[in-house]
């Protein structure tokens, strides 16, 4: 084919779709397309036509390699310049491809449903949610199928991925067979984005939903690094041999090769040979162009040391940063890290490379005399020694962690010091250099002697950093930055906290736990005493609580056995000296400890107080029960409805409430994890503005007043217990194991008592509305289940007469009320109850002369279920009998409105 068809899109137009995109020119490359015409001048090979960057060449209508010259390979290794850009844009390619310098994938070529099946899987368990981030490219109706990502730095040599080939057998494949392959596809090679396949036939697309244009369009295309796919390529080969399949590794592909680990190998050349090359190696940008060619001699240089490369990684950083423009000591500290995998560089790398810059240091390794048994003997014996010199190593390093913590050199948080803490006692810190020479007065150092006396890490300053990198591998949680309070960790643990972006932070816990919690932990030493004041706080509660103790009780258990905050906020309203700082008492000490630095309290008087309030949460970091002591009565309305405003914020168990903003004085506000439940106890039920439907206030009428108070010997018996923390674990151990919470659902709204019912009909602004909602919960703790408006009328107006009475005239709005024509009061009034009944329909009476007063049902009642839609005098018999047999109870279910109810016989009048 020496012309292409004028059909055929030339490469700027097959690109336009990508570019709209945002895919950057310099990350596209031409494909040389299927069937098209070789030249003679190229490299390129006819079984690589529509896969592999071409060169297209106008005056001979025909294609050669496009890496023939130093530039074509630069453009396949760093992308395309704005000139390059423009030259190609008019050849006829209709193929697209895609440097894997900037968008690395995953190629897989499963000759099977099963084997893409066992890919997919292994994309869904490294990447889960990101999984859905994935692009992937389709080729006709084959089980083939191409994953791309992006790149997370594609200017960093360390995380540009690099490529590798795998090939697998699955348990149903032949016997010896490979049938299935990965290619790995980063830096220094491409794939086909768009365009036709090499047979002619199948077209290159992506799947709906997961197109790479879009998905990079969008900022959402799931990113990764060479770690990363080197993570992903373990997981995918664990799960291969996992259903019985098998790998074959090793597979090479164009952009590099597999890693290799030297570290138990002996040095390639003698030690000295290979730093007399460095010191005749010119180490300058001049003669390292690129951070490649640098990193691939680091790689050459740790290579050919084996064993040796961490004793001298000193010196090698001293002539690698001979030019520290070049390369700084933490590009150094990187890129040596990064080799903690293995290289991929053969052991001979550095010699070959040493000749062709005419250096033969190690040139007298071709003439060496042949090794004696003897030799031989002795080479085993270090090998030997050095490797159970690594193994005693490892043991002392773990148990060094178990011992100490570490914390980070952070110059960003002004911490230029390496100190060292024991977990023991982690608020004393000491350098970590003075630990590792004896300058402290620790009296237990043994483990420090071990690790100085293996012949592995040095007595110096060089020494001490070799120990903690190795540590770092050994024990990973022995590292932290800064300090956090955590209830759920003990003191000294180190807490894993994940950043937004993803990353984490190992943060050292300075938070003493409670004393029950962690005796708790251990079996009772007297069960019987253990079920004896398991029965005493359980008694105590339920008299505390009432109708709500299970609740309640359900509540202490969520938050025992998950550590998180329930979504409720306590409320216990009493009498003074019955018993309600004594169950406050019992929850601090269980939850967080009584002592210095233990527990949260706000000081309630702070809350009404305008600059007293931005500090009042300073105290509550790490805290799981945040009492508010002292909160004023008489406050206004508006600064009581601030202080619930303030409070409620921090209950609810979304995620807007799971982080706080405190401020201490003196210091920045600073935000951090909320872990308490907010704990009221008070005298005054007008302490607290409880909103009409408010969902997240558990309103709690203490069950032990005055009048029926326990004597002292009671209340004796339950301090012993909440004083012992030994004896309250018992209670502790009760809420984790005992408790069954199953239908516990820490989102849903508490209960609602008779105590919360009337704070919050009291706190109604509309007197009709308290008065009608008074008459109605009345209605229904008799047990009605109809009613009529006249009857309502009645009843609300006997509700204004003892709201008055019952408050010794302090709220007189007394009312004689008609339902006739409604007032404007009335009828927001009548909404109150407008969601629970059913109002039915007008009826007039028998002569058909007078209007009936209106019925109404509530719903859910057996009454009423019977009556909608039945006629007049259905519904009157229905209404008589309801009366008949649910007389209105002596009791007011609340005792803001009690009174002795009317006889039947008084009407209050005629409708």
């Amino acid at each position: 084919m020496n012309a292409p068809l004028k059909s055929t899109p030339n490469f700027g137009e097959a690109t336009h779709r990508f570019c709209d995109a945002g895919i950057p020119e310099y990350a596209l490359i031409p494909i040389a397309p299927p069937g098209a015409e070789i030249s003679s001048k190229g490299n390129l090979h006819p079984d690589s036509l529509g896969k592999a960057p071409g060169r297209y060449l106008p005056s001979e209508r025909a294609w050669c390699g496009l890496a023939n010259n130093s530039t074509g390979a630069r453009y396949i290794l760093e992308g395309g310049t704005a000139q390059d850009v423009r030259t190609c844009a008019t050849w006829p390619t209709p193929n697209v491809g895609v440097l894997g310098r900037y968008i690395p994938a995953i190629d897989s070529d499963a000759a099977s449903d099963g084997a893409r099946k066992v890919v997919e899987k292994a994309l869904e368990q490294f990447f889960a949610e990101d999984a859905n981030y994935v692009a992937e490219r389709l080729r006709g109706a084959g089980p083939r199928r191409l994953y791309a990502l992006e790149c997370t730095d594609p200017d960093d040599p360390i995380a540009r991925v690099h490529c590798r080939k795998l090939q697998y057998r699955l348990p149903h494949d032949p016997e010896g067979e490979f049938p299935h392959g990965v290619d790995f596809i980063g830096y220094g090679k491409q794939f086909v984005a768009a365009g036709v396949h090499q047979n002619g036939l199948d077209l290159y697309e992506w799947r709906q939903g997961y197109d790479l244009r879009d998905l990079y369009h969008r900022e959402k295309l799931a990113r990764i690094d060479n770690a990363g796919m080197h993570g992903f390529r373990a997981v995918l080969v664990e799960i291969i041999e996992a259903v019985g399949g098998e790998v074959q590794q090793g597979g090479r592909g164009s952009g590099g090769g597999e890693l290799r680990d030297y570290t138990a190998d002996e040095p390639a050349l003698p030690v000295e040979a290979i730093f007399r090359g460095l010191e005749r190696l010119p180490n300058t940008r001049a003669d390292f162009p690129t951070h490649e060619s640098f990193v691939a001699v680091l790689a050459k240089i740790l290579a050919a040391l084996g064993c040796e490369a961490e004793a001298e990684r000193d010196r090698v950083e001293e002539w690698a940063c001979e030019d520290l423009e070049l390369c700084p000591h933490d590009y150094f500290e990187k890129t040596w890290e990064s080799f903690s995998s293995g290289v991929q560089q053969g052991r001979n790398s550095l010699e070959l490379f040493f000749r062709d810059h005419g250096i033969f240091e190690g040139a007298r390794q071709d003439f060496r005399e042949p090794l004696t048994q003897a030799d031989r003997n002795n080479i085993e014996a270090n090998k030997r020694e050095a490797k159970e010199q690594r193994t005693r190593a490892e043991i002392y390093l773990a148990e060094f962690g178990e011992k100490y913590l570490v914390g980070r050199v952070n110059l960003a948080t002004n911490n230029p010091i390496c100190e060292i803490r024991r977990k023991a006692k982690p608020d004393v810190a000491v350098r970590g250099l003075d630990l590792w020479m004896h300058r402290v007065d620790w009296a237990d150092v043994a483990t420090v002697e071990k690790l100085r006396g293996i012949g592995c890490y040095q007595p110096n300053e060089a020494g001490f950093w070799t120990m903690l990198r190795d540590l770092k591998k050994v024990s990973p949680k022995s590292f932290f930055n800064g300090e956090t309070l955590h209830p759920n960790y003990d003191r000294g643990e180190i807490v894993v906290e994940t950043n937004p972006d993803g990353t984490t932070t190992q943060k050292l816990n300075m938070r003493f736990q409670s004393q029950a919690i962690r005796y708790a932990q251990r079996p009772p030493k007297n069960r019987q005493q253990a079920q004896a004041d398991v029965e005493t706080v359980l008694e105590f509660t339920r008299r505390v609580f009432g109708e709500l103790a299970d609740y309640e009780l359900d509540t202490l258990a969520h938050m025992a056995k998950t550590g998180k905050r329930p979504g409720n906020l306590l409320f216990l309203v009493g009498d003074s000296g019955v018993g309600k700082s004594t169950y406050v008492l019992l929850l601090r000490t269980m939850f967080d400890g009584i002592g210095r630095n233990m527990g949260g309290q706000i000081d309630g008087t702070k809350l009404v107080n305008d600059s007293a309030m931005r500090f009042a949460l300073a105290g509550i970091e790490g805290c799981r029960i945040i009492s508010v002591r002292e909160l004023p009565e008489g406050t206004s309305s508006t600064a009581m409805s601030r202080i619930t405003s303030t409070l409620k914020q921090h209950v609810d168990i979304s995620g807007d409430a799971d982080y706080v903003t405190i401020e201490k004085k003196g210091k920045n506000s600073e935000t951090i994890e909320n872990h308490g439940r907010f704990v009221i106890a008070s005298n005054y039920e007008t302490a607290l503005k409880v909103e009409k439907n408010d969902r997240r206030i558990l309103y709690v009428r203490c069950g032990i007043t005055i009048d029926n108070k326990p004597v002292q010997a009671y209340y004796d018996r339950i301090n012993a217990v909440i004083g012992d923390p030994e004896r309250l674990a018992a209670f502790y151990r009760y809420l984790l194991y005992e408790r069954d919470i199953g239908g516990y659902n820490p989102a849903k709204a508490p209960p609602v008592s008779n105590a919360k019912l009337q704070a919050q009909i009291c706190e109604m602004p509309n007197p009709a509305e308290r008065h009608f909602a008074a008459a109605f919960e009345l209605f229904v703790a008799s047990g009605r289940g109809i009613f009529d408006a006249l009857e309502l009328a009645r009843l609300a107006s006997d509700m204004s007469d003892n709201e008055c009475r019952n408050s010794s005239g302090t709220v007189d709005d007394r009312k004689q009320y008609g339902l006739r024509a409604p007032t404007g009061q009335e009828q927001a009034a009548l909404q109150y109850f407008a969601s629970r009944v059913t109002k039915l329909k007008s009826f007039k009476s028998a002569d058909g002369k007078t209007r009936l007063p209106t019925v109404y049902a509530i719903n859910g009642t057996e009454a009423a279920r019977r009556i909608i839609g039945a006629g007049r005098r259905e519904v009157q018999d229905a209404l008589e009998r309801d009366r008949e047999r649910h007389r209105l109870t002596e009791e007011h279910p609340l005792p803001a409105f009690a009174y002795p109810p009317r006889s039947d016989d008084d009407d209050g009048g005629s409708w």
